[in-house]
């Protein structure tokens, strides 16, 4: 999901990104391609995107958009050049801004020099419109028809309430707290010598967890945290199929921690002083994308 978000099939801020017109990702069949991969994700329980922009999410639903801004218009030489013929203040003025874009305003078909002052919002809404919608037409066709993917198109356009949080709406930050209530505790029996170290253990953990949430920790984060052990960085809209926990390791060899992301099992080291469980669990989660890399 976060290549896909970086991918040039969508432009603009990186909370709020709209389609972009690639046409070699056209000929490729990329947006399709990009769209298929988000359906399977969702459908099957995974992250959603979480960086639509409204008019892009309304249109994939079918829904009505409002009139098209200038300031969507991604294009920074096109944006500039619109709202100098916007804030033209004579009609000569605003010709003149016209004919500075006269390239760009060609190309759009939205060329044409006025002869009252209240034509110039005119000329400057149909150029807007034409390039956040009407150019964009093809990617967002196909863009859609990778949406019907296990039917989810069908669904988005049913209900698009039910969608909207996954798609919009930026996903809440991770909090330490979060990561300390999602696990079951896999505990020895009470009373046990094991117990003993595993209780000092979970304790080590939530106070490791505080510090990596206060930025206390070598460049660790909790959404890596949570993708090493179930390989998602934050939690599904419809939940883990099952709740993740916790084990220990026990064995003097295994000073780092270990994870199963498809049982969704964290395997915590035992350490007898903080600063070396926090040593390893960092230098642990670190590595870990490196792991059997040559």
């Amino acid at each position: 999901m976060r290549a896909i978000h970086q991918s040039n099939v969508f432009q603009g801020h990186e909370k709020d990104r709209s389609l972009a017109l690639d046409t070699q990702a056209l000929e490729n069949r990329l947006y399709a391609s990009v769209r298929k991969m988000i359906a399977m994700c969702v459908v099957h329980g995974g992250v959603g995107p979480h960086f639509f922009s409204e008019r892009l999410f309304q249109q994939i639903c079918g829904m009505p958009t409002s009139s098209a801004s200038v300031d969507e218009v991604g294009d920074h030489t096109l944006r500039e050049q619109l709202i100098k013929i916007q804030e033209a203040t004579t009609v000569q003025e605003a010709n003149c801004a016209i004919a500075e874009a006269d390239n760009s305003l060609s190309i759009i078909g939205a060329l044409r020099y006025t002869s009252h002052l209240t034509e110039r919002n005119s000329l400057v809404q149909s150029a807007a419109e034409f390039f956040v919608n009407g150019r964009l037409r093809a990617a967002l066709d196909q863009f859609s028809e990778g949406l019907q993917t296990l039917g989810l198109l069908e669904e988005m356009q049913k209900y698009p309430a039910l969608f909207y949080d996954m798609f919009v709406n930026e996903q809440r930050p991770l909090q330490a707290k979060d990561l300390c209530s999602l696990f079951y505790v896999n505990f020895s029996p009470q009373g046990s010598n094991r117990r003993a170290k595993e209780n000092q253990t979970i304790c080590y953990w939530r106070d490791w967890l505080i510090d990596v949430e206060e930025g206390e920790t070598d460049g660790v984060t909790l959404e890596m945290i949570m993708e090493f052990v179930t390989g998602a960085s934050t939690v599904p809209s419809l939940g883990f199929p099952h709740r993740p926990e916790i084990e220990f390791l026990h064995q003097d060899r295994k000073i780092f921690p270990e994870a199963n992301t498809c049982l969704i099992i964290l395997r915590l080291p035992i350490h007898t002083e903080y600063e070396m469980f926090k040593t390893y669990m960092t230098e642990g989660i670190m590595q870990s994308p490196y792991f059997g890399v040559a």
